[in-house]
């Protein structure tokens, strides 16, 4: 927790929430990665790694995951925790250079990045790099404490397919499943 708040301080537009996400909304995002898939699953923003840790619970092999995480104490502490796993300091924004050594498919992108926070051009630009790098058959699982129907991004030739409300989590969040 304290690494998370330490993040939080330095820089609040980029964590987007007070409090490391629950287990109750890891669980649903981590329900939506297809398991049996050849490829990686891609976690952008893992923070404290709660979603992380439901990755590997719910059978996504740690060789399978790769995160990207823009904050330095927090990389060094996912470092730690999970070691089996492919950690990157960087920005989301620059996620297909970033995984320029990676040859297998992205099938899977599962985002707790504050898009609605973000500056839009950020937001777009890291939306463009998530559909340069994400398969055609893939999915994006994003969640977002807003509760507004409507989507409020799109990715080229992507569809929303899911939409559902975690009420617990502080705050409530809603997880979207494009595909």
């Amino acid at each position: 927790m304290y690494s998370f708040l330490k993040a939080l301080i330095h820089n609040p537009r980029e964590m987007g929430a007070i409090f490391p996400s629950s287990s109750f909304l890891a669980k649903e995002m981590a329900a939506h990665v297809v398991k049996n898939r050849e490829g990686v699953v891609v976690e952008l923003g893992a923070g404290t790694g709660v979603i992380t840790k439901e990755l590997l619970r719910s059978g996504v092999q740690p060789s399978n995951i790769i995160v990207v995480e823009s904050s330095a104490g927090l990389v060094k502490k996912l470092r730690r925790r999970f070691p089996a796993i492919k950690i990157i300091e960087g920005n989301a924004a620059e996620l297909v250079a970033l995984l320029a050594f990676e040859k297998r498919e992205v099938h899977t992108i599962i985002s707790s990045l504050p898009l609605r926070s973000l500056h839009k051009p950020m937001a777009e630009s890291i939306l463009q790099q998530i559909n340069l790098r994400l398969s055609d058959e893939g999915r994006y699982i994003q969640y977002t404490y807003s509760f507004n129907e409507d989507p409020f991004f799109s990715l080229a030739n992507y569809q929303r397919i899911i939409s559902k409300r975690i009420w617990m989590n502080l705050p409530p969040a809603r997880v979207e499943v494009w595909v």
